[in-house]
């Protein structure tokens, strides 16, 4: 920059130090002293170099501290060929004494640079290289790359530092084609000459860079137009200070398909172009490296064998693992962690409070930043099975019971079900989150009339969970201490079939003769008292004594009770009772208003009453009915006579059949059956004649001795 120049801006800064005074709202910051160098920071050969475009040099700022000159901060102006004001002739230093945050627009009061280029110079501070920064080496090669500047680099820092500089003029100094210039539409780098400082402190001949290196001007190019092309693309959002990386918020699932598991989906956004590094860590949720134990996916799953998760910045990816490996490892879950640094770019704008005419430029820093983040997703297999119980008559599989109670724990908690109009009972989805044993506790509460419960202890099921194409399911099952063939499996439902047993309706009879009337030949009445109550086994035979009369005016009765004891377990009701009057005996109907006559059956004359139909006999409950029955006169009707009676119609509310009888069937062995023995005696002359009626048999051991043997169920 020539001297006569900066005079010119010098009056110029007079001038208008007053005018800018007034309306200016700065940030004051300690005095700074920048000044104008033509050769820059002595490489490691000691050599220091000067540039320049066409025949415009290209200053390195640096700044003073009265003593010596620093190189190392990354300075740069905002404008080319705008002077630094200076009394001393041949000096080319300034003092600066107001600063701003140039990335805060809001926060200078004059921009001092075009609207329209703003955005795209702090696009260029945020990606410039600064030599001196902690970051330099990483920072350096992320921009080379960004490039597309790979292989054998042959620019130097210098070189660098600037094309970044030019690159801001190309936006400042679109008046000037020497720093401005596009050819065919894309940015046109002009003639970069480089000089070496001589040993004699003099200056060698500027020479084109093209001519000295022509693989060095061409990555000097091609540098120039990546930076112009990008920072012209930029927004006011791309050049948020943020972290340059982030996991997607979208929450990855875990699915299973054939024998592995798939989790997904995962994308590291790409939030700017902010330098960064990144490292990536997938553990499983106890830290464990899962390293070498997945498989990296594309967006279609399709395996991805050429790249790590830190070449797939920007797309949407999966991770595959087998289910052997989840099983064996017992994984249970999937931590995806990401950790890197970046930097924050700094960029001071200084300026003159007196004089607006002092070249305006910025220094700009770099902070170490680090950014983390995970994403962590537990690892539950799929698998569930659903448990069915059925209950059933234990008489009859084929009848469902409705309406019976059970308290039920899964591995899901303790609930009350009851069984539906099918007999069921059905709990779906049971979760599987590993393999094992769930054991289902099954205990039943209440059991529906007319049945009775079996189950005193709860059962107890174990359902034994694998693994099965890629998913856990039910494999086996076992119904402890019950039957194996109760447990069926099948489609994943876990079958058991458990039956109730009715409780019992059991009406029995029994049959005595409680009196015998014995109405003499000259009218008297005789009444004998058995004393028998039914109970008595065996049952002694009812004895009368006619004595010497003459047996054909003589009338002899027998009054006999039959009782009606519910023996079950449900209440009931003795319908009918049929009497079976044996030969020698005769119903008179004026004797038993109650009975009526039925048709003989088989030759034997039947009796029978509906006394007891509408008495409700509950369990151990007891109603008796008595029948009188006549001894038919005559000598010849004498010996055993068999008399039974026997329960023909019976009913309960559910219709219940007699666990050991069928009415009205007339059949030995059953207890709804029953006789009651009686012994008549007439003495003619010297022997004795017995008149027997009994139901069984009558075992004549010595005279006037009857042992009647009843039957026993």
């Amino acid at each position: 920059m020539k001297k006569s120049r900066l005079t010119i801006l010098a009056v110029f800064c007079l001038i208008c130090a007053m005018a800018l005074s007034l309306f200016a709202t700065s940030v004051k910051a300690t005095t700074m002293e920048f000044g104008l160098q033509e050769y820059r920071k002595a490489r490691e050969d000691g050599a220091q170099y000067a540039y320049k475009v066409s025949d415009k040099y290209v200053w390195k700022i640096v700044t003073y501290n009265g003593q010596s000159i620093d190189y190392d901060k990354a300075i740069y102006c905002l404008k080319a060929e705008q002077g630094f004001y200076t009394s001393s002739p041949g000096v080319f230093r300034q003092e600066y004494d107001t600063s701003y945050d140039f990335k805060n627009k809001s926060s200078m009061p004059t921009l001092p640079v075009a609207e329209e280029d703003y955005n795209s110079i702090v696009w260029l501070l945020n990606h410039a290289y600064i030599q001196s920064a902690e970051t330099a080496t990483q920072d350096k090669a992320t921009l080379l790359a960004n490039a597309g500047l790979t292989g054998n680099i042959e620019l130097t820092d210098d070189d660098l530092d600037v094309i970044q500089q030019l690159a801001i003029w190309y936006f400042t100094n679109k008046e000037d084609p020497v720093y401005h210039t596009d050819f065919a539409g894309e940015p046109s780098l002009q003639v970069v000459l480089e000089a070496k400082k001589a040993s004699d402190g003099g200056t060698e001949d500027y020479k084109a860079v093209e001519d000295k290196n022509r693989d060095r001007w061409d990555q000097m190019e091609k540098l120039f137009k990546y930076l112009v092309t990008n920072a012209k693309s930029a927004t006011e959002s791309s050049n948020v200070n943020e972290a340059p990386l982030s996991l997607d918020r979208t929450t990855p699932a875990v699915t299973a398909e054939g024998d592995n598991y798939i989790i997904g989906p995962y994308k590291i956004n790409k939030n700017n172009d902010t330098p960064y590094t990144l490292n990536v860590t997938v553990t499983d949720r106890n830290g464990n490296d899962l390293t070498g134990k997945y498989t990296l996916l594309d967006s279609n799953k399709t395996d991805i064998t050429d790249k790590t998760i830190t070449d797939l910045v920007g797309q949407t990816f999966y991770l595959k693992i087998s289910a052997d490996t989840v099983v064996a490892d017992s994984i249970d879950g999937i931590k995806f962690s990401m950790n890197g640094t970046y930097t924050t770019t700094t960029a001071t704008y200084w300026t003159n409070s007196t004089n607006n005419t002092v070249q305006p430029i910025v220094v700009i820093e770099r902070t170490p930043q680090e950014f983390t983040d995970n994403n962590e997703v537990f690892f539950t297999v799929s698998g569930k099975y659903s448990f069915k119980l059925v209950k059933v008559d234990s008489n009859d599989i084929t009848k469902k019971l409705q309406g019976v109670e059970f308290e039920i724990t899964t591995p899901t908690g303790t609930q009350n079900y009851t069984t539906d109009e099918n007999g069921e009972i059905n709990i779906a989805d049971i979760e599987i989150t590993n393999p094992g044993v769930d054991t289902i506790t099954i205990k039943e509460i209440k059991a529906p009339e007319p049945y009775k419960m079996l189950l005193e202890e709860p059962l107890v099921l174990n359902v034994t969970k694998d693994l099965s194409n890629g998913s856990y399911t039910a494999t086996d099952a076992e119904l402890v201490g019950y039957d194996e063939n109760a447990v069926q499996i099948q489609d994943g439902v876990v079958t058991i079939t458990v039956a109730n047993e009715p409780k019992i309706f059991d009406l029995a009879l029994k049959k005595w003769v409680s009196k015998a009337i014995v109405t003499n030949e000259d009218g008297s009445q005789n009444i004998i008292e058995t004393g028998h109550t039914g109970d008595e086994d065996p049952e002694p035979p009812a004895k009368v004594d006619l004595g010497r009369q003459n047996i054909n005016n003589v009338t002899v009765k027998f009054e006999f009770q039959i009782k009606i004891t519910n023996e079950g377990e449900v209440a009931g009701y003795a319908t009918e009772i049929t009497d079976y009057i044996p030969e020698g005996l005769r119903f008179v109907q004026e004797d038993n208003p109650d009975w009526y006559t039925r048709e003989p059956l088989d030759g034997r004359e039947r009796v029978a009453t509906k006394l007891l139909e509408n008495k409700l006999l509950q369990p151990g409950e007891s109603a008796t009915v008595s029948l009188i029955l006549t001894w038919i006169n005559g000598q010849d009707n004498m010996g055993l006579k068999t008399n039974i009676a026997e329960i023909s119609q019976d009913d309960n509310e559910f219709d219940l059949p007699d666990i050991d009888s069928v009415p009205d069937n007339f059949k030995d062995g059953e207890d709804d059956i029953d006789d009651a023995p009686v012994i008549l005696t007439v003495a003619l002359g010297d022997t004795v004649l017995y008149i027997g009626v009994a139901t069984l048999a009558v075992a004549v051991l010595t005279a006037g001795i009857f042992i009647i043997k009843k039957y026993a169920i």
